[in-house]
C-alpha cells in the first residue's frame, strides 16, 4: 500500500509557518512516509523551495472556490477550504493522511493508515459529525468527479469543507468504529491547554493525545506567550526555524521581567 500524509498551502502564504511547524512535527514523530503538499500558484518560488528542503513534495494544484459566496465574504478562511478537496486526486497513493496546516503531530501515527475511509474524530462542537482536521482518505478521481458536481448544491451546515463532507459521507457517526478516531488525534488547543493545567487529568490523558488542532486562534499570529498549548507548536516551529527560538524567547523573557517589576511595584507601593 503506497501512503502519504497531505497537507494545503492556499489562498496566499498565511498558513506557511503552520506548514512549516507540521512538517517538523511529522519528521519528529519518526513517520518515513511521504509529506504531500498542495499549494495554489500565488504560493511563491522561493516559498516552496523552501519546503522542499523541508521534506514537502510540493504540488501545485488549482483552488477550489468556495460555492457559497455569502459564506466566504463572511469567513474570509473559508474562501479557499474546499481546495483540500484535491487529496482525492492524489491517485498515486492508495491512502492518504490528510492534516489541516493548524495542526501539530506530538507522537507518531503512522497507525492512522490502517484506518479506512472516511476516518476522523468528532467536531468538538457538533460529536455526532466529524472534524476535518485530521482525515484518513483514499484518493479516487471518480469520487473527487461526485464531489465536484455535488459542491453545486451549496450544502454545507458550517459554509466550509467540513459541513460540506460530513454530507458528502453523511451518515459517519453511524459507520463501523474504526471510522471514528478517538478524540487525542484530533485534540482542541484549548482542551489541550485545560488538561495540561489540571495536574490529575493530564497524568491520566497526556498519553492520548497525539496531534494538536489549532482551532481558530493561531499560535503564529498571537505571539504574546510561549506556554500552555502555544508552548507546543512553538517548540515545532523553533525544531524547523532554531535561528528565530532566541529573539522570541527574549521577548518573552522581558515581558516575565516587566510583569514581575510591575507587581513587586505595586506590592510595595
Amino acid at each position: 500500500m503506497k501512503k502519504a500524509y497531505a497537507a494545503t498551502l492556499c489562498n496566499g502564504e498565511g498558513y506557511l509557518p503552520g506548514v512549516e511547524a507540521l512538517g517538523g512535527s511529522l519528521r519528529a514523530s519518526g513517520t518515513k512516509e511521504p509529506m504531500v503538499l498542495m499549494v495554489t500558484p500565488e504560493v511563491r518560488p522561493i516559498t516552496r523551495g523552501r519546503l522542499v528542503d523541508q521534506g514537502w513534495d510540493v504540488r501545485e494544484v488549482e483552488p477550489i472556490a468556495n460555492p457559497n459566496p455569502t459564506t466566504q465574504q463572511m469567513l474570509p478562511r473559508f474562501g479557499a477550504a474546499y481546495t483540500k478537496l484535491r487529496a482525492w486526486q492524489l491517485v498515486d497513493f492508495d491512502k492518504v493522511v490528510l492534516l489541516d496546516a493548524d495542526t501539530v503531530v506530538l507522537k507518531n501515527v503512522d497507525d492512522l493508515f490502517e484506518r479506512p475511509e472516511i476516518a476522523a474524530a468528532p467536531d468538538f462542537f457538533l460529536p455526532d459529525r466529524f472534524s476535518s482536521g485530521v482525515m484518513v482518505l483514499e484518493p479516487e478521481e471518480a469520487k473527487f468527479e461526485r464531489m465536484i458536481q455535488a459542491l453545486s448544491a451549496g450544502d454545507s451546515y458550517d459554509g466550509g469543507d467540513q459541513g460540506f463532507l460530513n454530507t458528502f459521507f453523511e451518515g459517519w457517526y453511524a459507520m463501523p468504529v474504526e471510522h471514528r478516531l478517538p478524540v487525542g488525534y484530533n485534540m482542541a488547543h484549548f482542551i489541550y491547554q485545560f488538561m495540561r493545567a489540571h495536574s490529575s487529568a493530564w497524568e491520566k490523558l497526556q498519553h492520548e493525545v497525539k496531534i494538536v488542532h489549532y482551532l481558530v486562534q493561531k499560535p503564529w499570529r498571537a505571539r504574546s506567550t510561549l506556554s500552555g498549548a502555544s508552548e507546543v507548536w512553538w517548540d515545532a516551529y523553533f525544531a524547523v526555524h532554531p535561528e528565530k527560538s532566541k529573539d522570541w524567547r527574549n521577548r518573552l523573557h522581558e515581558m516575565e521581567d516587566w510583569s514581575f517589576d510591575m507587581l513587586s511595584h505595586w506590592i510595595v507601593g
